[in-house]
């Protein structure tokens, strides 16, 4: 499987939290155009030898990260995903601050055997770090500047962290409606 796009990444602050389901969430926010999203995961290991040979072996998800590049990164989106305050169309950003926990989606473009789909990604409970930021003076060629985002990953009271569907080339909209309904979005 060969993967050549990413799109439409998507998060909403948790709401609710109900035992042995997964949340349900407030208000949507686009977090800016994908330009790339990196997923490492964290697991638990341990391995019981037993007669000179390995007897058992278990990998237990602990937690991960999805390392977010984004075109842009909006005011009201800073204000959503990291829990910044905006006081006179000033956003503050401050020391005490806690980004809320919430469900994040987008989708990428795949490849196999030559037959092009969309898969949907929704990890359900996450916590937004803000990335670093650089500032560079144009010269004779121009650099452009991105925006970077670590969403940590949790588990959640249902024991999900991750979540996907797969959909056919022809069915864009479907993916993107999927990932919209599992931050609680209903089409009209």
């Amino acid at each position: 499987m060969a993967s050549f796009g990413a799109k439409n990444p998507r998060f909403a602050p948790i709401e609710t939290e109900p035992t042995g389901t997964l949340p349900t969430y407030g208000e949507i926010v686009t977090v800016g155009s994908l330009i790339k999203a990196d997923r490492s995961i964290q697991y638990a290991s341990g391995k019981l030898y037993a007669n000179d040979e390995l007897a058992e072996s278990v990998d237990e998800f602990v937690s991960g990260a999805v390392a977010m590049e984004t075109d842009d990164l909006e005011d009201e989106v800073a204000v959503s995903i990291y829990g910044a305050e905006v006081a006179s169309k000033e956003v503050h950003y401050k020391a005490g601050q806690t980004a809320p926990l919430g469900g994040l989606t987008y989708y990428k473009v795949l490849m196999r055997k030559g037959v092009k789909f969309f898969k949907g990604y929704f990890y359900p409970r996450v916590k937004a770090v803000m990335g670093n930021d650089t500032a560079q003076s144009k010269s004779d060629s121009i650099t452009f500047g991105t925006e970077s985002t670590t969403f940590t990953l949790f588990r959640c009271k249902s024991d999900d962290w991750c979540i996907t569907e797969t959909f056919p080339a022809t069915e864009e909209s479907a993916v993107i409606a999927w990932c919209d309904s599992k931050l609680g979005k209903t089409e009209p």
